[in-house]
């Protein structure tokens, strides 16, 4: 069965990567653990969600002393984390928002990462959960998901225990890497608190990344669409990756929606979902189809 792509989505339909699947918590951060260790030249990442509880496998410790390690021994160390607009149901104990709270725990731990702070428009969340191993480089590595940075969230496969979640990131090597790495340079350029006296945390607004000017080499068989969620009113800008289109998103990006609608559509046999909430009428009317 051949899944169409949507026409909306920033990035085009790359060739030539490297995918591969890491499903549950513990599987997925032991790896993206060993990425980290091995980086040589940069670790950028997303984070919605952060419990203070939250430890990586295999004694990396905490997110902050793994990316501190990395940081120590002269890799380019960056997180973005969501604000939550004041009020906003997402605004509890497992996001690290930088309060005062948390400007004084990285003074306390001198921390050496570069962190940026972004709010989504109307109240919705800053959800995206990538890593960005390398970027740029012949090294670089991927990783796109769903997994949150909780205890629960690190998971054995076959969840003997109680409260477990059930999630994967996917690995990525190849020229879908370099969207993924797009993705990062566009946000942290126009993070919305950049400006702001307590919007960044090692650096200023004038830290400006460079998009990528050309795609990482082929490194698998698999053929690859990165797709993404930009709400409505966030406005992005920037260069297009070779073989992309110019960016302007003035009115939101729903690429990962409409292929979810797209697939379902294509579906002959049988419609498996796991999904903890489906809040778009859309989908259950397609499934009703």
């Amino acid at each position: 069965m051949v899944i169409p792509a949507p026409d909306d989505s920033s990035y085009p339909v790359r060739s030539g990567n490297l995918v591969r699947p890491l499903v549950d918590g513990r599987p997925a951060f032991r790896r993206i653990g060993e990425a980290v260790a091995g980086a040589r030249h940069s670790v950028w990442l997303t984070v919605p969600f952060l419990a203070p509880d939250f430890r990586m496998p295999d004694g990396h410790g905490s997110l902050f002393d793994m990316l501190e390690r990395a940081a120590e021994r002269g890799v380019d160390a960056r997180v973005l984390f969501w604000r939550s607009e004041p009020g906003s149901p997402g605004a509890n104990a497992r996001t690290f928002s930088g309060t005062p709270e948390d400007h004084d725990a990285l003074r306390a731990r001198r921390s050496l990462l570069r962190i940026r702070w972004d709010r989504a428009p109307l109240g919705y969340c800053q959800h995206q959960k990538s890593w960005v191993i390398d970027a740029g480089q012949p090294t670089e590595v991927a990783f796109v998901g769903g997994i949150n940075l909780n205890p629960q969230s690190v998971a054995d496969p076959g969840h003997a225990g109680g409260g477990q979640t059930h999630d994967l990131y996917a690995e990525i090597a190849g020229p879908a890497a370099t969207d993924v790495h797009h993705n990062f340079v566009q946000r942290w350029n126009e993070a919305s608190e950049r400006d702001a006296l307590d919007g960044t945390w090692g650096h200023d607004a004038s830290d400006v990344l460079a998009f990528p000017d050309r795609l990482s080499e082929s490194k698998g068989e698999s053929v690859v669409q990165v797709q993404r969620t930009i709400h409505h009113g966030r406005y992005f800008s920037g260069p297009a990756t070779p073989g992309g289109t110019e960016y302007g998103i003035a009115c939101g990006e729903r690429s990962i929606f409409e292929q979810y609608r797209l697939a379902m559509r294509a579906a002959r046999r049988s419609i498996y979902i796991e999904n903890q909430a489906i809040g778009a009428h859309e989908i259950i009317a397609d499934l009703d189809d």
